[in-house]
């Protein structure tokens, strides 16, 4: 059921607990928790604000928390809250906290999804070490063949060769889609501000896009808050790595801010640990928490 930003994942009649949207503006990938919670609980996803053309029609993590917290405070017009969401989520419930805060609320829990902080810095060689190991594997397809050792190091050669032409391509492939997806998001602010819609001749923005622009340029502030929970993914591969193989910082920066932070671990990957086969340990392991909260 859905009323205005809020859709009803969960029945419940004495707590409400409000999940924000991820990167991409979903919030039913948190079906299968919200059947897993406490019964008394009703639980609420955040889904972003769409116009024509514009998928998440914020350009701050600010304007999106502000914006969620009038639907917020429209089922419940007074604290305690629970918060929290995957990813961006979490980084927007975050903000939706602090300015519940600032406005005098109480705010009982925040839960962070394998969220990290935009100041969090990665690990260093991330980039090189998925090089270098594509490298590897074509040196080591070689190595078995039949040919001559000269033979095989001429072909050791072109590949090396190719492997570094490839990577000043994609690098400057990047750069290029960073620097229209900033011209283009520019635009995109301008236009909510006059309260236009997206030209129709522009390639569109999705939502990851500007949620990762509005990321960068986000500076979150401390916070004196009853319980802020940090929940990180042990194991997965490709887009699904845990957050904890990508940056320096086991708290993925949210220590600097949060010096009473609860970190947890739990089963699957950074979007995985959502899907069935592993929502049970993530359910587990918070319900402490919210039974804290009771």
């Amino acid at each position: 059921m859905r009323s205005g930003s809020l859709v009803e994942l969960k029945r419940g009649d004495r707590r409400n607990l409000f999940l924000v949207h991820d990167g991409d503006g979903e919030v039913l990938l948190y079906l299968s928790l919200a059947r897993r919670l406490p019964a008394d609980m009703a639980v609420f996803g955040l889904e972003p604000r769409r116009v024509a053309g514009i998928p998440l029609a914020h350009s701050s993590i600010e304007e999106m928390a502000a914006f969620y917290l009038e639907a917020v405070r429209r089922k419940q017009p007074h604290g305690p809250y629970l918060l929290g969401g995957m990813c961006a989520g979490g980084v927007i419930a975050y903000e939706m906290a602090a300015q519940l805060e600032a406005a005098g609320e109480s705010v009982a829990l925040v839960l962070l999804l394998e969220a990290s902080m935009p100041q969090a810095l990665k690990r260093p060689g991330l980039t090189l070490d998925k090089r270098l190991a594509r490298l590897r594997q074509a040196i080591a397809e070689h190595r078995g063949s039949q040919a001559s050792w000269f033979d095989r190091l001429r072909t050791v050669t072109v590949v090396s060769a190719r492997k570094a032409g490839g990577a000043l391509r994609w690098e400057i492939t990047e750069r290029s889609a960073r620097w229209w997806t900033i011209a283009r998001f520019h635009l995109m602010r301008a236009r909510l501000h006059r309260g236009r819609e997206w030209p129709r001749f522009l390639p569109e923005l999705s939502a990851r896009q500007i949620y990762a622009t509005a990321h960068q340029r986000y500076a979150p502030r401390p916070v004196a808050l009853a319980s802020v929970v940090l929940v990180r993914a042990q194991s997965g591969e490709g887009d699904d790595v845990p957050y904890r193989e990508v940056y320096r910082d086991e708290s993925f920066g949210w220590s600097a801010l949060v010096p009473k932070l609860k970190v947890i671990d739990v089963e699957g990957g950074h979007s995985s640990m959502l899907e069935e086969r592993f929502v049970d340990s993530l359910a587990n392991a918070l319900r402490p928490f919210l039974d804290s909260c009771g």
